[in-house]
């Protein structure tokens, strides 16, 4: 018999980055699974960082949540930001009627600097939306979920924590504590019945419209088109080959797996969906 994820029809569901790449295809996902979404996104520019998500990318999520009759809340926040998050997640406590089953820390912003030039203001830009933010988030939905004695947390990291990469120390650096954080916080939280994963993904393949993420925009800073970014940087850790070459559908299936009752024994994991990048 097929196994079956159990435990998602019904649930109240915070994404960061939802207007966008991974956390638009998480959305969409979730949604179809049943449950209702709260879509988190910046919907405004960083200075020297690839296009964001716009406010019109943020309608178009509501739009397709909508049409698959689920309820959601747009929620246009920077998360570096603690008093935006802060009004944030209080709007969707109140939208959800005070419950959020499952956070997923999924935002995130790269650039490609080598170490004597770094930019001081995309490092700060980096750490603070990857590292500072998603505690933020925390520090505001981890009451809601110890209260209940019930909640999963699922964030986000990289598949470069098991290989690195040239010219991304930034962004390397802070998705090792973004590991560190999912080990810390599943020791506080498992007394309140609190699940807490990672997910390391490969580099992903960018997809149309909203579906593109990290490597499209990454690509103008190397002067490529997407596909041959993508290739470039999936033949730096990936396992060679065509099999070996991800897309957001990979991780999504991770993410709604480890949201899911199937998963209520794991708490404290890293799962490498990186196409073998950890194995080098």
């Amino acid at each position: 018999m097929a196994a079956v994820l159990r435990g998602l029809e019904g649930k109240n569901v915070l994404i960061t980055g939802a207007a966008k790449g991974q956390g638009f295809s998480h959305a969409k996902a979730f949604a179809d699974a049943g449950a209702d979404i709260a879509a988190l996104d910046i919907t405004e520019p960083i200075t020297d960082i690839y296009p964001l998500a716009t406010a019109q990318m943020l309608d178009d999520t509501v739009r397709a949540i909508e049409e698959k009759d689920r309820r959601i809340i747009p929620l246009p926040c920077d998360i570096r930001d603690e008093s935006q998050v802060e009004a944030a997640v209080a709007k969707a406590l109140d939208f959800f009627d005070g419950r959020i089953d499952v956070l997923v820390c999924n935002a995130g912003v790269a650039a490609l600097d080598s170490i004597q030039g770094m930019r001081s203001h995309v490092l700060d830009a980096v750490i603070d939306t990857i590292v500072k933010g998603h505690m933020y988030v925390a520090k505001y939905v981890v009451p809601n979920m110890i209260g209940r004695g019930a909640g999963k947390i699922v964030n986000i990291s990289s598949g470069v924590t098991g290989s690195g990469h040239a010219q991304l120390s930034h962004y390397v650096a802070a998705k090792h504590a973004i590991e560190g954080l999912t080990s810390a916080w599943a020791f506080e939280l498992a007394e309140f019945g609190i699940n807490v994963n990672c997910i390391a993904p490969a580099t992903i393949r960018p997809g149309e419209g909203q579906g593109s993420g990290m490597v499209l925009g990454l690509a103008g800073e190397v002067d490529m088109t997407p596909d041959d970014a993508y290739e470039m940087f999936s033949a730096a850790g990936n396992m060679p080959g065509a099999k070996w070459r991800t897309e957001v559908q990979h991780i999504t299936d991770a993410v709604l797996f480890l949201a899911s009752d199937n998963a209520d024994q794991i708490t404290g994991h890293v799962l490498r969906v990186d196409a073998g990048q950890g194995a080098r």
